[in-house]
């Protein structure tokens, strides 16, 4: 999903939990939404935002259906804007080997990404720290052992979190959301309607105002 650069830049100033927010007052609502359960964390960076660039992996066993890494980097340079590469590590078993470590770590910087994100595991964590980008993964690994990409440009599923190729996605420590198309303009504007009103309430909660009949009489307090 491609956004002009307002659009991009107004979504990047939100944290992900409050976009969540905004989401519950489309027509996503609160059971329309997508996002990682938690079974992956943030590894290294800040928030990340961008195009969803999809593969698939494997490392536990050797096998002979490898694709050129190349084909990942060729599906980068064709997205306008800021892009979110997410590997799907599709072992049994997930984190046998890291796909992302300091040398394709070091290569994807190059190209300008804006995250990384896998339910597989990341190795060379001091040098990813310095590449410029968020990376998500389950945690860290030691090997790279028969790690091969198997596929580039297909749905993929990480965390809980199904995504296309060209999916929208914004991320932070929270774990990653996935935007819906045509609800990206509204967010920012939701997000900070929203914010007003909790604003509203934690600074009542803090003042010589508050009271316990107060807050029994609130019909619902939002997070």
């Amino acid at each position: 999903m491609r956004l002009p650069a307002t659009d991009l830049a107004a979504l990047a100033r939100w944290d992900t939990p409050a976009l969540s927010n905004a989401l519950r007052r489309t027509e996503a609502g609160a059971d329309g939404q997508a996002y990682t359960d938690g079974s992956i964390h943030r590894v290294t960076g800040g928030s990340l935002l961008g195009t969803a660039v999809t593969a698939t992996m494997r490392a536990r066993e050797p096998g002979d259906d490898a694709v050129p890494v190349a084909d990942l980097h060729r599906a980068i340079l064709a997205v306008q804007g800021p892009v979110v590469v997410v590997v799907q590590d599709l072992d049994e078993v997930p984190g046998a080997g890291a796909f992302l470590g300091e040398v394709n770590g070091a290569l994807l910087s190059a190209l300008g990404i804006a995250g990384f994100v896998t339910n597989g595991r990341v190795r060379d964590e001091p040098d990813l720290r310095d590449m410029g980008y968020a990376v998500h993964a389950a945690g860290l690994c030691v090997a790279r052992a028969h790690m091969r990409l198997t596929a580039v440009g297909v749905p993929v599923r990480v965390a809980g979190l199904d995504v296309a190729p060209g999916d929208l996605l914004h991320g932070d420590g929270h774990g990653v959301l996935r935007i819906p198309p045509g609800a990206a303009g509204d967010l920012p504007g939701l997000a900070e309607r929203i914010r007003a009103e909790e604003q509203e309430i934690v600074t009542w909660a803090r003042s010589a105002d508050f009271t316990h009949e107060g807050l029994l009489a609130l019909r619902r307090v939002r997070h």
